[in-house]
């Protein structure tokens, strides 16, 4: 694997690759449905399918042949349904590498969308809604639809951003004021931001650099200058993507917790090292 995100294909071209996909290798059980860049969905519909099957995240193993992270089954019940993922997986490669799209990509000097790759199998969940749990009313701003998922499955609003990407280029004050709006109906607003995670998976320091620089000054600025009310703001990153390694590492994340209310501790800056000296400490 070269490039877990197909160098970042746009939507417009995904979409015409997956609608040529479905065609070609989808059935009354299998269907491809477009996402966004290089995010899709693939649902297999029928209880022969087992979602017990392991599929490796594309950008923890970029530069090791396929051959080696193919989707393996957890048990006996699930080997059948490894084995078409993988048929899917090496079918998809004969019919995407002389793709229009991926021939144009190709002569453009641009990394080709040439295979499909599943990734995070899982069940349609029944669960209550975040209202019913906690009694909270809440929405969700992504540009990611895994992320816009969770929000429905939670009974979050869905809220929408012109320009929002998910990359370095995404809109940040869109994504601000729109929060903003929200805090005005919601009781909870969850605003994600995925562009520092994927110049991380580039190897991008500067990249990385300057998406944080974004995040604080064009989104959380603009927000705490738009707060006219006492609202509590936590900022909660969900791993790091260390330069170094370009994948997902377990290793503690800052995080910050803003309450009008109560008195802060000493820290003045937000990055690992002084947020480990936090008063809430290492959870």
């Amino acid at each position: 694997i070269k490039n877990h995100s197909g160098g970042h294909i746009t939507t417009q071209e995904a979409a015409e690759l997956v609608r040529t996909i479905d065609r070609e290798l989808g059935s009354d059980h299998i269907k491809f449905y477009p996402g966004v860049s290089y995010r899709h969905l693939l649902v297999l519909k029928g209880g022969k399918f087992s979602a017990n099957v392991e599929c490796t995240p594309p950008h923890d193993v970029l530069g090791i042949p396929i051959d080696r992270v193919l989707v393996r089954a957890k048990d006996a019940q699930s080997k059948k349904i490894a084995q078409i993922l993988n048929k899917l997986i090496l079918d998809s490669a004969s019919i995407l590498e002389q793709h229009p799209v991926n021939v144009k990509r190709n002569h453009q000097g641009k990394d080709m969308a040439n295979m499909i790759w599943p990734w995070s199998p899982g069940k349609k969940p029944v669960m209550k809604t975040f209202q019913e749990r906690f009694g909270i009313k809440g929405a969700v701003i992504s540009a990611v639809n895994l992320i816009k998922g969770l929000g429905v499955y939670a009974g979050f609003g869905i809220m929408q951003v012109k320009g929002a990407t998910g990359l370095y280029n995404t809109n940040y004050e869109g994504k601000a004021d729109v929060s903003l709006a929200a805090l005005e109906k919601y009781d909870l607003v969850f605003v994600h931001v995925e562009a520092s995670d994927e110049a991380g998976h580039e190897g991008n320091v500067n990249l990385k650099i300057k998406t944080i620089e974004y995040f604080d000054q064009r989104l959380v600025g603009r927000v705490l200058g738009g707060i006219h009310e006492k609202v509590r703001i936590a900022l909660l990153p969900d791993h790091l993507t260390p330069i170094a390694v370009r994948t997902h590492v377990a290793d503690p994340v800052p995080f910050l917790i803003y309450d009008p209310e109560k008195t802060g501790d000493e820290v003045r800056e937000f990055n690992e090292s002084s947020c480990s000296r936090g008063s809430l400490g290492l959870l």
